[in-house]
C-alpha cells in the first residue's frame, strides 16, 4: 500500500483536475478537500474520487458562477447550482451564509442541483474559524439506506455535520450519517477485499452480511439506520426529519426513489455575538468539553474525546507519517492521470 507525502497527494489531485480543463480554482478547492478529508482519516470522501470526478469533469462541467437564486432576503438564499461542482458550491454557499449571518444573525442557503459535495465534516469548521456555529445538512448520497424493520433501500445516508469555535486548535465537530456506516467506508472495503463487519448490511431475511460483493445487490441487501436491529428507529426517524428539512427546503425534494427527489443541501450560520460574546460562548464550551473528557476511559479506551478530536489526532499523524492509499485506488488514479497526460510520482 503506498504511503504518499500530503503535498504530493495534493499536487497530484490538483494537476489532475487542472488537466480536465475546470478552472484553476476550483482545480484547487476539490483537490484539497479530497486530500484533507484523507488526512482527517475518512478515506471514504477521499483521493479514490478522483477518476469518477475526472469522468464528471469532462463531459460537462458547469462552474458556480452559472447558478440561478431561485429566492433571497437578508437571512436566506435558495439556489439552483445548474448542475455545478458539489465542493466548489458548497465552498461558496458557506461564504455566503456566513455574511448573511453577520447582518441577520442566521445565514441559511439551500442548494440543488449540484454534483457530490464530498464530506460534509469539511464544511462547517470553515464557519467556526470564523467565530460563528456551522452546520450543514444533506439529502444526497446513493440510495441504500433501509427504514426500521425492513431491508429494502428507502433512503439516502442522510448526513448532516456541526461545528462549533474553540479557544485553539481545530474547532468542535461532528460529522455522521443516520446509516450505521457510510456508503464510502463499505467501498473502501471492496477496494481492499476485505470481509464487511456485522451491522453494517442486512439482508432479507434480517442476517447480517460480511461478504462485501452481496452489497452490490440493491434489491437483495440494504444498510440499516443507525442504532442497528435494536435501536435503529432512532436513526431511521432522525432521517426522515433530514429529508423533511432538507428536501423541501432546498428546493430539492423529499427522495421518493424513482419519482426523483433528493440531493439538496442546506448550509446555516448562526452569528453567536447576537446572543453572547464569543469569549464567554467559548469558555461555557470548553468547560463542557474539559469536564466531560476528564471522565476515567473503560479498558481499551485511551481517553474520552471531544467531537473532531480523533480527526485532528489522525489529521497531525498523517502530516508526518504521510497517507496510506490503497493500491487498486492508486493504480486507477496513475491510470486516469496518463489519460489526461499527467505525470505522477512513483511511489
Amino acid at each position: 500500500m503506498p504511503v504518499i507525502r500530503q503535498e504530493v497527494l495534493r499536487q497530484c489531485a490538483f494537476e489532475i483536475f487542472r488537466a480536465t480543463g475546470i478552472p484553476e480554482t476550483d482545480a484547487r478547492i476539490v483537490g484539497n478537500h479530497l486530500v484533507d478529508s484523507q488526512l482527517a482519516g475518512h478515506d471514504s470522501h477521499g483521493t479514490w474520487f478522483i477518476p469518477s470526478y475526472v469522468q464528471g469533469m469532462k463531459k460537462n462541467y458547469v462552474c458556480w458562477e452559472e447558478r440561478q437564486v431561485v429566492r433571497e432576503n437578508p437571512s436566506l438564499a435558495i439556489i439552483d447550482c445548474k448542475g455545478a461542482n458539489g465542493i466548489v458550491a458548497v465552498s461558496r454557499a458557506l461564504e455566503l451564509a456566513a455574511a448573511k449571518a453577520r447582518v441577520a444573525t442566521f445565514g441559511f442557503v439551500g442548494l440543488h442541483n449540484l454534483s457530490h459535495i464530498g464530506r460534509l465534516g469539511a464544511y462547517p469548521p470553515q464557519l467556526a474559524a470564523q467565530g460563528l456555529l456551522g452546520m450543514v445538512w444533506l439529502n444526497g448520497g446513493g440510495l441504500f439506506m433501509t427504514p426500521f424493520g425492513s431491508a429494502d433501500r428507502r433512503l439516502r445516508p442522510e448526513p448532516i455535520a456541526f461545528a462549533a469555535p474553540r479557544r485553539q486548535g481545530a474547532p468542535f465537530m461532528l460529522d455522521m450519517t443516520m446509516t450505521t456506516v457510510a456508503g464510502g467506508k463499505i467501498e473502501q472495503k471492496l477496494i481492499r477485499d476485505q470481509p464487511l463487519p456485522e451491522g453494517w448490511v442486512i439482508d432479507q431475511q434480517g442476517q447480517w452480511v460480511t461478504d462485501g460483493q452481496r452489497y452490490r445487490n440493491a434489491e437483495e441487501t440494504g444498510v440499516p439506520p443507525l442504532g442497528g436491529l435494536q435501536f435503529g428507529h432512532k436513526g431511521y426517524g432522525l432521517a426522515m426529519m433530514v429529508e423533511m428539512l432538507v428536501g423541501p427546503l432546498s428546493h430539492a425534494g423529499c427522495t421518493k426513489g424513482d419519482k426523483g427527489g433528493g440531493n439538496g443541501v442546506m448550509v446555516l450560520a448562526i452569528d453567536i455575538s447576537a446572543f453572547t460574546s464569543l469569549e464567554t460562548y467559548v469558555d461555557e464550551v470548553e468547560g463542557l468539553a474539559e469536564w466531560v473528557c476528564s471522565a476515567k476511559p473503560l479498558p481499551g479506551f485511551n481517553k474520552v474525546y471531544a467531537p473532531g478530536e480523533i480527526e485532528e489526532e489522525t489529521r497531525q499523524r498523517r502530516l508526518w507519517e504521510g497517507i496510506d492509499v490503497a493500491e487498486r485506488t492508486w493504480a486507477e488514479i496513475g491510470k486516469t492521470a496518463a489519460e489526461l497526460g499527467v505525470a505522477i510520482p512513483k511511489v
